[in-house]
């Protein structure tokens, strides 16, 4: 006989979890159509202006997804699994979440900002920064952590809800922080010395960027403003 603790948690925490990647899936694949709008669009626009300032959308596969726009590439990541937040964490105090805990159980999109030569060149040395992070959960309220303004403008976990025009939002945040963001030159010290690997395969090793970083890397630096 299966014991009744263990049928109570399949019917309640993990149902509740699927759900909650369910509608994650459902929001990143709204987020890839997106992305391929803002391609199209884009791309018209730009060719009126300036034909150098490349546009192009790209289906990583079916958690991943890439929008480079000129120098600037953003790569969507959906997280397979769900998650669920500390009791001190300020979304845990929200009225919506004390009345129905299960409702914290979010699934969870990470964009990342990377350089568009570190890619076309594979410069494996370099790494990336995390913009932001968004949740959603099984009744399809999300929310931002995010660098400047994203985690300020998405912060109504109670209210805001998955649309179009919310998700639309939300990645003209990613666009404007990935494009007014400058790429720091790291002090002469820090680019003293390179291997002769990296000299004989023409890549610099730059890890050690104070600023803009490139790669699936993320340091919690004193200056960081992502916020809640």
């Amino acid at each position: 006989m299966i014991n009744e603790q263990i049928l109570q948690l399949l019917n309640t925490k993990v149902r509740n979890a699927k759900n909650a990647t369910d509608t994650t899936f459902a929001a990143f694949s709204l987020i890839k159509n997106l992305l391929m709008e803002y391609e199209r669009e884009l791309k018209h626009i730009i060719l009126l202006h300036d034909p150098r300032i490349k546009v192009k959308f790209t289906d990583r596969g079916t958690f991943e997804a890439e929008l480079k726009v000129a120098d600037d590439v953003l790569i969507f990541i959906m997280h397979t699994n769900a998650y669920a937040f500390e009791t001190n964490h300020p979304l845990s105090k929200s009225s919506y979440v004390s009345s129905n805990p299960d409702r914290a159980i979010c699934g969870m999109i990470s964009v990342y900002n990377f350089m568009a030569d570190s890619i076309k060149f594979e410069r494996r040395g370099e790494v990336g920064q995390l913009l932001g992070r968004i949740f959603i959960n099984s009744e399809n309220h999300f929310f931002v952590e995010g660098k400047k303004q994203l985690g300020v403008m998405f912060n109504n976990f109670n209210v805001d809800a998955v649309s179009i025009d919310s998700i639309k939002k939300i990645i003209d945040q990613f666009l404007i922080i990935a494009l007014d963001t400058e790429a720091i030159v790291p002090p002469i010290d820090a680019m003293r010395e390179i291997t002769v690997h990296d000299a004989l395969s023409y890549m610099i090793e730059t890890s050690m960027y104070d600023g803009k970083k490139l790669g699936f890397k993320f340091r919690n630096q004193q200056d960081d403003d992502i916020t809640v």
